[in-house]
């Protein structure tokens, strides 16, 4: 699976919205939106934040 894809399931599973998660990482939920849609990908600063609010390992997020 591909990042933009787990990071969508993982948010939605956990009830958030993009603004929500943008909000808690201090980005702009229109960066969220590019991650998801694979334009982008997230700063590997912004991992361990990303892993905390998901409640899953850094390596889960790339499927290792």
């Amino acid at each position: 699976m591909e990042l933009k894809d787990k990071l969508k399931i993982l948010r939605t599973a956990r009830n958030l919205t993009q603004e929500e998660m943008a909000e808690y990482l201090g980005i702009s939920a229109q960066t969220v939106s590019k991650w998801e849609r694979g334009l982008s990908a997230p700063d590997i600063m912004l991992l361990p934040k990303i892993a905390l609010l998901c409640q899953c390992s850094i390596d889960s997020l790339f499927d290792m």
